[in-house]
């Protein structure tokens, strides 16, 4: 059986309050990218050794605490964008331009921003920007010369806590998904000026997060819901309907989870990555129309709160889990059986 291994633990001063890994830089390794409560937006490099550092490169602060985060090329550049829902009610595209990070765009969103969705919807070189916020709206901006223009507006019927892309091969544009406290699980499309309803499914349980991602090597990535806090579902897209494809339940609550590639199985491009509230990360794999676990480690014994995020930090091909709880970093490897 494989195993995950803790690489490194790294302690911070501040409570991490969001986690990302993405290339900004263009040479291969994953850059690590967390906000903190006091309301920084924080880059850091992993360096290899007798003992693995987390260094950071760059930082802007003065930021308000961030209710939501995403990351996409907005200005169509090449180079990702991130996009910050703020707790004042503002939405900000924080970019790297000349070896440093600042906020080039500011819109006022008029309520509390609660999930952030960056993709490209109309097939265009840059990405576009979807916000939810606690009025039950959805808004669709993109970018034109210095700032955020609103494409389109749309109330729905509940509000959206977790919203994600969900791509398709052979498509230039990709559409989204998020799911409600009424149990229902969504799929948009943007087109013509507006955002419309193109599916939605029953799940049981309030659903509080979605992730998307390739784990079936389908047409369409496939779509894993957490409803009721523990139960974890995966829906795939058949002949354009959604369907139920697997369903298992977590012991404990779920804060925090992924689709990636971390083994090399037959028949499944990526894994589901999971991450409980105590700390406890599992990776499952799909098939025989099951969720089977694969490993599983708990890096603390007591915790509340926990976030994951997965990616390349070494550039050496093979996917790295970085998990934060409370202030501190845990840096894993899949280790193979």
């Amino acid at each position: 059986m494989p195993k995950l291994e803790i690489i490194a633990e790294i302690p911070f001063k501040e409570v991490i309050t969001s986690l990302e890994l993405t290339d900004l830089t263009g040479d291969g390794n994953d850059n690590l990218v967390l906000t903190t409560m006091n309301g920084e937006l924080r880059i850091f490099e992993f360096e290899s050794g007798k003992k693995v550092r987390a260094n950071e490169i760059m930082k802007t602060g003065d930021l308000p605490p961030v209710a939501a985060m995403a990351l996409g090329d907005v200005m169509g550049n090449g180079v990702k964008d991130f996009v910050l829902g703020g707790l004042d009610n503002m939405l900000r595209v924080v970019s790297y331009l000349d070896d440093e990070l600042g906020v080039r765009a500011t819109t006022p969103l008029g309520s509390l921003p609660t999930a952030v969705c960056v993709t490209n919807v109309v097939s265009d070189d840059s990405a576009e920007v979807i916000v939810s916020t606690a009025d039950n709206a959805l808004r669709c901006y993109g970018w034109f010369d210095v700032a955020l223009d609103k494409l389109a507006h749309k109330v729905v019927d509940r509000p959206v806590f977790s919203m994600k892309p969900l791509k398709s091969r052979g498509l230039s544009f990709s559409r989204f998904v998020f799911g409600d406290d009424a149990g229902y699980l969504y799929v948009y499309q943007y087109a013509d000026d507006r955002l419309h309803e193109i599916h939605r499914s029953k799940v049981k349980g309030e659903i509080s997060l979605v992730a998307t991602g390739a784990v079936t090597g389908g047409y369409s990535d496939e779509v894993l819901t957490i409803s009721d806090d523990k139960q974890l579902t995966l829906h795939g897209i058949d002949q354009g309907e959604m369907k139920q494809l697997a369903n298992i339940r977590a012991p404990s609550p779920i804060t925090s989870v992924r689709i990636g590639h971390l083994l090399d199985k037959a028949g499944a491009d990526g894994q589901i990555v999971s991450c409980q509230g105590n700390s406890n990360i599992t990776v499952l794999s799909y098939e025989s129309r099951m969720l089977t676990p694969e490993a599983s480690i708990r890096p603390v014994k007591k915790a509340a709160e926990a976030l994951v995020a997965i990616g390349d930090v070494d550039g050496d091909g093979s996917v790295e889990i970085v998990q934060s709880v409370g202030r501190t970093l845990y840096l894993m490897s899949m280790v193979p059986d």
